[in-house]
């Protein structure tokens, strides 16, 4: 554990969706826009930043995840496998990308996109507790390629790439074993190398949930149901914490003009608990901009 001297930053809450599971948050930066979703609650939210003018739209399936897409609009991880997300006259329109085909059931949760654009997303069953209910990761690069890169996951989370691209970072936030690991990784093809832990539920004091990179290379992960958001240095170090006024921090991005500013999601515990709502906190320290995905 780090020092208890580390810094702490207090998080306000910007907004009251009142979403059963936010997530996913992305930031628009040439609109000023945050935009996240609440899975269970099917429903997808934007906010321009920082006056605050929310809207919210009504998805037709459930989405885990959604990344900036080069040309407009959003990638994103769904129940029925990757889809191409744009908003048109106030409504959402989805194209399927064909895969990958989930058991019924199951659907995408966390993703992100690697340093090269490509977007991946990991399949998760409807009772993650069951014998054998594990799923694994995929990757959505150029011309739709869908490619399994492996894993095993009850609950993925938590992903994000080095600022050079070389390491990448995955959750696990299932209470049967939350943890964190660190990968190498292959920029040019993709492919996950060898890996160790990087973090578990005593490092953290919470189960790792979403996660951003910053400008150092540090990986802040979201410590579920501890109130918090760590930023952890590449060496595995606690160096400064978010805290927000309800258990479940789910996710953040950086957002502002010169991403110094931490917007966080939260759920509601049990689908009625306290949380839902959405928080920022300005820092002194740089997020890193997020990639687009390239779909050519």
């Amino acid at each position: 554990m780090a020092s208890r001297n580390r810094p702490v930053f207090v998080a306000e809450r910007v907004a009251r969706p009142g979403c059963i599971t936010g997530e996913t948050p992305v930031w628009e930066p040439d609109r000023s826009r945050v935009t996240w979703v609440d899975a269970p609650g099917l429903a997808l939210y934007r906010m321009t930043y920082p006056n605050g003018v929310m809207q919210r739209f009504d998805l037709p399936v459930k989405i885990g995840a959604l990344a900036i897409r080069a040309g407009g609009g959003f990638i994103a991880s769904t129940e029925r496998g990757f889809a191409t997300l744009t908003l048109e006259d106030d409504a959402v329109q989805l194209d399927y990308a064909g895969g990958p085909n989930l058991e019924p059931g199951w659907r995408m949760n966390d993703g992100a996109c690697d340093r090269q654009g490509r977007f991946w997303s990991g399949s998760m069953a409807p009772d993650t507790s069951a014998p054998g209910a594990f799923g694994t990761l995929f990757s959505i690069g150029q011309r739709a390629e869908i490619v399994e890169k492996g894993g095993r996951f009850r609950t993925q989370n938590g992903l994000a790439w080095s600022p050079d691209g070389s390491s990448m970072y995955v959750s696990d936030s299932n209470p049967l074993n939350p943890h964190v690991m660190r990968h190498d990784f292959d920029t040019e093809t993709g492919e996950i190398g060898a890996g160790h832990l990087f973090a578990d539920h005593a490092t953290l004091g919470g189960r790792p949930d979403g996660a951003a990179m910053d400008i150092d290379g540090c990986y802040w992960i979201a410590a579920s149901d501890s109130g918090r958001i760590l930023r952890m240095t590449p060496a595995g170090v606690i160096d400064a914490e978010i805290r927000v006024d309800v258990p479940n921090a789910t996710n953040m991005c950086f957002i502002g003009k010169d991403l110094k500013t931490a917007f966080i999601t939260s759920l509601r515990a049990g689908g009625s608990g306290p949380g839902g709502d959405v928080y920022a906190v300005d820092l002194p320290f740089q997020g890193l901009a997020e990639p687009l995905f390239q779909p050519e």
